[in-house]
């Protein structure tokens, strides 16, 4: 049997385009004018929510021994620097090399290439928060556009508009015996197709049109929710996305998050159990309908069912053009008693 692997090039273009720059910020005293070079803003102010640690609390612990009023993180001004360290030849034989052995790791008798450019469709979907919303303001790789039309050219890619690379790989890969898709982003784990993860080689290709499961992964610093197939899928759903911007809570009043989700669904054992939990989920956090404002200054009048929706929309790869998930019909399918 031939094994294509539909390979994600947006996987590689962004990292591969970080490799020869250098990012630093620098830090303005507003008052005094003075500046200071750091690596990062933690390095600066310590935790990004807290403001506390790094340089600026060591500086005004000496200002408080003195007397002096500490700084406020309000007080200083930030700008962000990048600079190319390597020459454009060498961060495009990286791309090419990362590319390569990516399908090399993955045993792939074949590769097809895609590439992504344009706005996602799910931009148009969201109401609540704007998809990818909070990554306004984060810089691209100033070598970005160059790194995009080199793996464009080498690999001979299929440039994708409106839908997002990790549907077409997903699109092409699905219930297809032999493909599967080469990626690296989490949401193949729920997508339908088989996977390839590059930087996981050890765990294979994995298939994800099952039921799946749910495990705790503690091999890094914190533990880490882990899974594949629906069981995956419904738990991105009823947890939330730091990426994609999207959280089942979004609009709620109680605090949720990953390991909540988890401890919800963890135990289903079928797909009705799995949706009957996933329901129970959002009729904790939305007990009742309410109006709230969306990202485009709407208000909009929402219940758990709204919710639900649209975080199993965001969250949903298409497994063919024109995909689309109606939750009540699924409810119904599955004979759950949702009201």
């Amino acid at each position: 049997m031939t094994l294509v692997a539909h390979t994600d090039l947006d996987a590689h273009k962004y990292r591969c385009a970080s490799v020869g720059e250098e990012r630093t910020i620098l830090v303005i005293h507003k008052q005094s004018g003075r500046e200071k070079t750091f690596k990062t803003r933690t390095e600066f102010w310590g935790h990004h929510k807290k403001k506390s640690g790094g340089w600026l609390a060591e500086v005004n612990k000496q200002r408080l021994e003195k007397g002096k009023e500490p700084f406020k993180p309000e007080d200083f001004e930030i700008q962000d620097k990048q600079e190319i360290k390597e020459p454009l030849a060498n961060i495009l034989h990286t791309c090419k090399l990362s590319v390569e052995s990516a399908v090399k790791a993955s045993g792939a008798d074949k590769a097809v290439y895609y590439i992504g450019k344009g706005e996602s469709f799910r931009v148009g979907k969201s109401t609540l928060l704007e998809y990818k919303g909070n990554r306004t303001g984060i810089l691209k790789p100033l070598l970005l556009d160059e790194v995009s039309e080199y793996l464009t050219r080498k690999f001979g890619a299929e440039v994708i508009t409106d839908l997002e690379v990790d549907d077409v790989v997903n699109m092409n890969a699905y219930r297809k015996k032999g493909h599967f898709q080469l990626i690296l982003d989490k949401d193949g784990y729920g997508a339908g197709a088989d996977m390839f993860n590059f930087q996981k080689p050890e765990e294979g290709i994995v298939k994800t049109d099952c039921f799946g499961k749910l495990f705790i992964d503690t091999s890094g610093k914190s533990p880490k929710v882990c899974g594949y197939g629906r069981m995956f899928k419904l738990w991105q759903c009823c947890s939330g996305d730091d990426s994609d911007n999207y959280y089942a809570n979004c609009k709620s009043d109680i605090a949720w998050g990953g390991m909540s989700a988890y401890n919800a669904l963890v135990n289903c054992q079928n797909d009705k159990e799995l949706f009957e939990a996933a329901i129970g989920v959002f009729k904790h956090l939305y007990p009742e309908p309410k109006v709230v404002t969306g990202w485009r200054g709407d208000e909009i009048l929402i219940d758990w069912k709204y919710v639900m929706q649209e975080c199993f929309t965001l969250c949903h790869m298409l497994r063919w053009e024109g995909d689309e998930v109606h939750l009540l019909d699924v409810f119904d399918k599955l004979k759950i008693a949702y009201e």
